[in-house]
């Protein structure tokens, strides 16, 4: 049994399979895209409880994602990760910057699920 579905999106195809393969052996179910464009197409068909969102892809950044989540009703919490230092958390359930440890990727989406199970999202 999945412990819930969690969606990745982030243009470095080796931290997609190593996110992707963490959060799978912790028990979720994971799907893992390259862009937000594909973020976005997914959220319909896989229907995640968490999203995992870089800060910077080819098309949409990690914040216009979550914009034009919150525009079409989304309200699953949805996670930034980043390279970089940044003062926008407006929105965010979570920040992680690059390099971070797995287990601190694990407690952060642990908490958002539950969360995210609390509000109904």
């Amino acid at each position: 049994m999945s412990l819930g579905r969690v969606l990745i999106a982030d243009d470095g195809p080796r931290i997609r399979e190593w996110l992707r393969d963490f959060l799978t052996s912790q028990g979720y179910e994971v799907a893992a895209v390259a862009t937000g464009d594909q973020l976005l197409d997914s959220v319909t068909t896989f229907q995640p409880n968490v999203i995992v969102v870089d800060m910077v892809m080819p098309g949409f950044s990690g914040t216009e994602v979550l914009a034009a989540l919150r525009r079409g009703g989304r309200t699953m919490p949805v996670i930034l990760i980043s390279g970089h230092e940044i003062t926008v958390r407006e929105g965010f359930f979570g920040v992680l910057y690059k390099p971070f440890k797995l287990q601190r990727l694990a407690d952060v989406v642990a908490a958002a699920m539950s969360h995210g199970r609390t509000t109904g999202a």
